[in-house]
């Protein structure tokens, strides 16, 4: 998942569950890695002809971001990524495309133009089949980390875990409670400078933030963040610094932290009022908080650079 990844779990059988859990991460990660060849998202892209076969989970992420990009008018594109990989961001080679480079890249991101050629009775591991324009590349990483981690929270169940606490680069799950019996303490992150914004009691639910803080690179003294806007080409430039969304499915809350930073706040808190299905806690540049109704928050603290 190109991130650290840490699997804790409480229980007699938790190094066992630990492992299937961490294998499960893993072959996930080979289904639907950019970079790996044989994968199924390596071989769309690099395709010369389709339908191309995809196994089951690649099948349940499709479908899944395309039901999301229709809610979000196209903000989580999984298509986007010819213009993501222009810009270097998945080869470290970082630089800023010209308008024309851009416009032309962006006739190749209509994620509505990805469609499932069928699904068919073969056996495992072929179950179904995509077919794309010639020239589009689809990165599912915007929700990868979201799908592998409500797998292996599956996993540590079926295995009989009912209190773990799971991070896949910043993607947060906790199972169930603390082995007190207490929820568990989890802490958004100051996207502006050091130290916890905000602090949240919560138990069987995901805490997923997106940001560019992290991840970004610099040129003409402007910088520049890895979240792009599907309609320009470009890294998202907004009032926001930082969007956690809190919900019951890791999957879902990495799809929609990474949509709504795209759609900024006015348009973020419209969609959460409209759906209530999570919870919402929006950081902006000047310091400022937005937190939705019933967020199960523990403490707030003042955001500093």
């Amino acid at each position: 998942m190109d991130s650290p990844v840490s699997i804790v779990s409480y229980g007699k059988n938790a190094a066992r569950a630990n492992g299937l859990a961490k294998n499960r991460i893993l072959q996930i990660e080979d289904l639907i890695s950019v970079t790996k060849n044989g994968s199924d998202v390596f071989r769309l892209n690099s395709a010369e002809s389709f339908p191309v076969k995809i196994h089951g989970e690649t099948l349940q992420l499709f479908w899944f971001a395309r039901d999301v990009y229709k809610k979000t008018s196209g903000a989580l594109n999984p298509a986007i990524f010819p213009v993501v990989r222009a810009w270097g961001f998945t080869t470290g080679k970082y630089r800023v495309p010209s308008d024309e480079e851009i416009s032309a890249l962006l006739k190749k991101t209509d994620f509505s133009k990805v469609t499932l050629a069928g699904v068919t009775s073969a056996p495992v591991p072929f179950v179904a089949s995509l077919s794309m324009q010639t020239g589009m590349m689809l990165d599912f990483g915007s929700l990868g980390k979201g799908f592998a981690c409500d797998e292996a929270v599956r996993i540590l169940k079926k295995s009989g875990i009912t209190s773990a606490l799971l991070d896949l680069g910043g993607n947060i799950y906790v199972l169930g409670k603390k082995i007190d019996g207490s929820d568990w303490k989890v802490g958004i992150k100051n996207p502006l400078g050091e130290g916890v914004a905000l602090s949240l009691k919560v138990h069987d639910s995901a805490v997923v933030t997106s940001g560019c803080y992290e991840r970004f690179f610099e040129e003409g003294g402007k910088r520049y963040g890895h979240i792009f806007d599907g309609k320009t080409g470009r890294p998202v430039e907004n009032e926001l610094a930082s969007v956690t969304v809190v919900c019951e499915s890791g999957l879902y809350a990495d799809a929609l932290s990474t949509a709504l930073f795209v759609k900024g706040s006015a348009a973020a808190i419209e969609f959460w009022q409209a759906h209530k299905d999570f919870g919402l806690a929006l950081i902006f540049k000047d310091g400022s908080k937005w937190l939705s109704p019933g967020l199960p928050l523990l403490s707030e603290l003042s955001v500093e650079r």
